[in-house]
């Protein structure tokens, strides 16, 4: 994925990553640091998950397989999002039409690559572009914890922990989402 993402890329960029796509980021960094000028990286670990979190993608893909995706969604929606959303109805359709839209192949193999990350990002102290780490306050999949950890591991990174947010922030939350992200471009 990171290979994919550095072909298609300019010299110089800025990089977003999200869950998945924030390990992505962290290879991309690590494969070539001097090409990314600021790294956001947002529901993000050091490297791999959490153990909590590495139980809950095997038992996705086991009820995935089994049951089908529908199953697994409905299951998995409460523990993605902050408690006071999950009876948020525009917010469970928006997640589930995300998950749709990807779908159960996708999904899948999405859920095995994020399985296979094994070991934490040994450079993450040699990361000297603005980097902004933003998680959610009730993230059950990567912790605040988590979140405080890799922003102790990457010097100067700043951390934002968003309140009244799970691990789905950017739809949680997306205008304290989106302004952080502006201030990250622009400072």
């Amino acid at each position: 994925m990171a290979n994919a993402v550095l072909k298609q890329s300019p010299e110089h960029f800025s990089m977003v990553g999200f869950s998945l796509g924030s390990q992505v980021a962290l290879e991309v960094v690590r494969a070539c640091p001097a090409r990314v000028e600021r790294l956001a990286l947002l529901s993000a670990t050091h490297g791999g998950l959490l153990p909590s979190a590495e139980a809950a993608i095997r038992r996705a893909v086991e009820v995935i397989e089994r049951q089908g995706l529908n199953c697994y969604l409905e299951e998995a929606y409460p523990t993605y999002v902050a408690a006071r959303r999950i009876p948020d109805e525009s917010l469970k359709r928006l997640f589930m039409d995300m998950a749709y839209s990807v779908g159960k192949e996708a999904g899948l193999r999405q859920m095995r690559a994020l399985l296979a990350i094994t070991n934490s990002f040994s450079n993450l102290d040699q990361i000297h572009c603005p980097t902004l780490i933003l998680g959610g306050r009730e993230d059950r999949r990567t912790t605040p914890e988590a979140h405080q950890l890799l922003n102790q591991e990457i010097p100067g990174s700043e951390l934002l922990i968003i309140e009244d947010a799970g691990h789905f922030t950017p739809i949680e939350q997306p205008r304290i989402v989106t302004e952080a992200l502006r201030r990250w471009l622009t400072n």
